[in-house]
């Protein structure tokens, strides 16, 4: 891994670097992981032939990138990808973004088209719809915290927290106000902003973030393809390796 200040935070990522001509590639990942989660699918590209400069970093809060000092939006985030592709000089990327990672990935090639080439998205969050606002509810988890400060509530915290579907609230306790500005926004004005060709990569028994997302976000941005994997949940890309590998391989030559 290497390491690299970005707007006075360190950040952490790896690359991949076969010397090659061609549009760089870089990945974004999900909440509660980081950059190694594309080790597998770096390793079938290559096998597949891909010969593109590959790059993946860890968000801040995550991996070996400390939690930032303020509570990060996802502006903050897209801002850190921003510098990130200029002071590595990467020109145009083709940028990957699985779940959290594809909500940066929407809001940073809205707000920055020059630097994407293709956008890729996975399983990705960032819809706020009738059927998507748990995450207000997940907000609102924030609000019973003083209720569960006796010892003996703590079982009965964590089945409320889950109910609710606030496990990734609960399980990033250091990076809870950044979780509320996150899922609080909803980036569907963005999605028509978007110029860069996108294909998007859905797993059809995603929990997470369902395939109506999916439908959503390939009727908004202009250029987009959906492909659906039938077997697949919220990591499609885990789910199906080696076809995720051929997806990518043929989009990166469209």
């Amino acid at each position: 891994m290497k390491k690299i200040v970005i707007n006075g935070q360190l950040i952490s990522y790896l690359e991949d670097l076969r010397g090659k001509e061609g549009t760089p590639l870089l990945f974004l990942h999900g909440w509660r992981v980081d950059s190694s989660i594309w080790n597998k699918t770096i390793e079938l590209m290559r096998e597949n032939g891909i010969d593109n400069n590959i790059y993946a970093l860890d968000f801040p809060g995550f991996g070996g990138s400390p939690v930032p000092a303020k509570d990060y939006n996802i502006s903050d985030y897209a801002q850190i990808v921003e510098e990130f592709i200029k002071k590595l000089d990467l020109g145009k990327v083709i940028m990957v973004g699985h779940s959290f990672g594809g909500r940066v990935g929407i809001k940073l090639s809205a707000m920055y088209p020059e630097l994407v080439a293709k956008l890729i998205l996975v399983d990705s969050a960032g819809l706020v719809t009738e059927k998507g606002k748990k995450s207000a509810m997940q907000l609102g988890a924030k609000i019973l915290k003083p209720f569960f400060a006796n010892k003996f509530m703590q079982p009965l915290r964590k089945k409320i927290y889950k109910a609710i579907g606030s496990e990734d609230y609960l399980a990033t306790p250091e990076l809870q106000n950044i979780y509320v500005n996150v899922t609080g926004e909803d980036l569907t004005p963005y999605l028509s902003q978007i110029s860069a060709l996108t294909l998007l990569i859905w797993g059809a028994k995603d929990k997470d973030t369902p395939l109506e997302f999916a439908k959503i976000i390939n009727e908004k941005i202009k250029n987009s393809k959906l492909i659906v994997y039938p077997n697949a949940g919220h990591f499609s890309f885990s789910d199906n390796p080696a076809e995720f590998a051929r997806n990518i391989k043929e989009f990166i030559h469209v």
